[in-house]
């Protein structure tokens, strides 16, 4: 359904309206319904808000509202919707200055990493306490701030490039393609600190089983 809605719809919508000679600006509304139409489908299939939906929809219906205030010319729709994904990856940026109590990444890995039940999330909070996963944690969301800011940065290139149409149907693949590297990335670093944890636990078990033995020959 995610793709079908997400990816192939908006797609189909807008060249079809495109043939239809729908101006530009309905087209990009057109377009922009069905990945909204997929969060709450999705939302009321498992009778839960999920935080990917909330995101879905609070991504689209800030490219609604963008669309329709100011300049409303095909390249600009295509800038704004750029703006959106630069700003995530600037806000990701900014929550690993040290004001910032924990960085963006560490609640989206507590919402899908902790299994969906409070208990699992603790256990996800809870791991804040080890320096190792601080620093894997900030590592994550500077991958992430500099993926999305990159990402934008192609978006407005293309809008500045091709035309509207090809530019749209570019735009929908690569924020598809970029998210799946960056999670790609996310899995092998989060495998990799599991490791590490792992070693560096079983190093502690063996120098605290270890301690007992010195301790009766000392004696």
């Amino acid at each position: 359904m995610t793709v079908l809605l997400s990816i192939v719809a908006p797609l189909v919508i807008l060249n079809v309206a495109k043939a239809q000679d729908v101006p530009d600006v309905q087209a990009y509304i057109l377009a922009s319904l069905p990945p909204l139409l997929e969060a709450i489908i999705t939302a009321f299939w498992r009778r839960t808000v999920d935080t990917f939906a909330v995101i879905i929809v609070a991504l689209n219906l800030g490219s609604a509202a963008l669309a329709l205030v100011g300049d409303t010319s095909p390249t600009m729709l295509l800038l704004k919707d750029s703006a959106l994904t630069g700003a995530f990856g600037l806000i990701c940026l900014i929550t690993l200055l040290p004001i910032v109590p924990r960085p963006l990444m560490f609640y989206f890995g507590q919402r899908f990493g902790g299994g969906g039940t409070p208990e699992g999330e603790q256990r996800f909070a809870d791991l804040w306490q080890h320096p190792q996963f601080r620093r894997l944690m900030r590592i994550i969301t500077a991958m992430w701030g500099v993926g999305f800011v990159l990402e934008a940065a192609i978006k407005v290139v293309v809008a500045e490039t091709y035309s509207f149409q090809a530019a749209f149907n570019l735009n929908q693949v690569l924020p598809l393609v970029v998210t799946a590297l960056l999670v790609v990335a996310t899995i092998a670093l989060g495998r990799w600190g599991k490791k590490q944890g792992d070693k560096a636990r079983a190093r502690r078990l063996s120098e605290e089983a270890g301690r007992p033995a010195v301790a009766e020959r000392v004696s």
